[in-house]
């Protein structure tokens, strides 16, 4: 009795995932939530100019994470897309165009804060922001600069470590996508292939349809021929005086044919 009522509860489940109106719901709940996401990622953003050291990096990570909850609920608005009344899916199309729209500003202005921070605290660390002590020789202002010079070339290469890895990426699932579509070329191949040989089989069918047709015919017109001459040797047997008056002339005898070698 247990087994019946889950199996009736998860058919229930699946009967109101089914349902047009709930799809409708599920999108919009992921609409809204995709809307409070974006705004509390755009408010810490915004926060970093004012933070530094710890407090900065622990924000930055929690900032990264909810861009990836961001992706991900993406990424499931775009499915439940699919389900959504006919009439309601081109509405729904452009919320998820303008939620991709808002995530390529998100994850751009997120890591132009984290490099305009970086350099920030470089300046910091290195007195870039301090005016110089009068003790300072003109060889340690060179040095001094020198070493500003060197941590800001550091950070742009990190920068640009990160637009080479952007760029692998990119790269990588253009690879990815073009395999996935010579996947499917090659399976619309094999369906083509497959609804081929159902035809064939389909004609061959049929010409042995008609084959067995022919042949079943034949055998009823040797059958009704087998019987009309048992039905003659049956009545010469029974009423031989009747047979030579209707004309059925059965010999009694077979004789052997004449060999004129």
């Amino acid at each position: 009795q247990a087994g019946g009522t889950s199996m009736s509860a998860s058919a229930a489940r699946g009967q109101k995932l089914l349902n047009p109106h709930n799809m409708t719901e599920e999108i919009a709940h992921n609409d809204e939530e995709l809307t409070a996401l974006h705004d509390e990622i755009r408010s810490g953003i915004d926060s970093l100019g004012r933070l530094s050291g710890t407090a900065r990096a622990e924000r930055i990570r929690y900032l990264d994470a909810r861009m990836q909850r961001h992706r991900q609920l993406i990424t499931s608005f775009k499915l439940e897309m699919k389900d959504v009344p006919e009439g309601e899916a081109k509405t729904w199309d452009l919320k998820c165009k303008q939620h991709l729209a808002n995530r390529e500003r998100l994850h751009a202005d997120l890591q132009q804060a984290k490099a305009d921070g970086d350099r920030v605290e470089l300046m910091a660390r290195h007195g870039g922001i301090e005016m110089p002590q009068a003790e300072e020789t003109p060889m340690e202002l060179i040095n001094r600069g020198q070493a500003i010079q060197q941590e800001s070339l550091k950070s742009t290469t990190r920068s640009q470590q990160l637009v080479e890895e952007s760029k692998q990426i990119g790269t990588a699932t253009t690879v990815k996508l073009k395999e996935q579509t010579e996947q499917i070329k090659e399976i619309d191949t094999q369906v083509m292939e497959v609804e081929s040989n159902l035809k064939r089989a389909d004609l061959l069918i049929r010409a042995f349809m008609r084959r067995m047709a022919t042949d079943k015919f034949i055998m009823v017109f040797l059958f009704l021929i087998v019987v009309g001459i048992l039905t003659i040797i049956i009545y010469k047997a029974v009423n031989p005086e009747g047979a030579k008056q209707q004309g059925f002339n059965v010999p009694d005898e077979i004789t052997p044919p004449v060999n004129y070698q």
